[in-house]
């Protein structure tokens, strides 16, 4: 017998009235902060796709990502996304997931790998990087809001 039942691992819709009691398993310290739910959702789908880009990129297990998601995401239950950009957290869970599951690399290896990352995806031409950046991360969003056009276009040359 096949069980085909389906269940949802994100709730659809939240209720800002339930995420924010202190008594609901859904309250974070993002949602104590003011963050929304919605935006702490995107966030953190945000980090969890860093996570993918960077272990395809270091070639890493499956298992090592799942464990640096898990990581990840355990993370935001005691940090503030106001506090602790979704960069910084990534890194970490990065190396660290590396170390517990026996597929170290180097701590070189991995900022270089998350740098390389940061190019493509945040000096990308015509991205709007403020889309991205969130409490600590606003003084990113101002130094690549600084950038020309024709900065913008050696820098992504330059990464290709």
């Amino acid at each position: 017998v096949v069980d085909r039942t389906i269940y949802t691992t994100l709730p659809a819709s939240i209720d800002d009235r339930e995420a924010t009691s202190k008594s609901s398993p859904l309250s974070t310290p993002s949602a104590g902060d003011g963050v929304p739910p919605s935006i702490e959702r995107l966030h953190r789908l945000h980090g969890t796709s860093l996570l993918l880009d960077v272990a395809t990129l270091l070639r890493l297990p499956p298992s090592t990502y799942a464990t640096a998601c898990t990581m990840f995401h355990r993370a935001y239950h005691r940090l503030s996304l106001r506090e602790h950009c979704v960069w910084s957290a990534a890194i970490a869970c990065a190396f660290l997931a590396g170390k517990v599951d026996e597929e170290p690399r180097t701590v070189r290896s991995v900022v270089l790998t998350f740098a390389h990352v940061y190019r493509r995806r945040r000096l990308r031409v015509g991205d709007d990087v403020g889309r991205y950046s969130y409490g600590a991360a606003d003084c990113e969003a101002a130094g690549v809001a600084s950038l020309t056009e024709e900065e913008k276009g050696n820098i992504v040359r330059s990464v290709k």
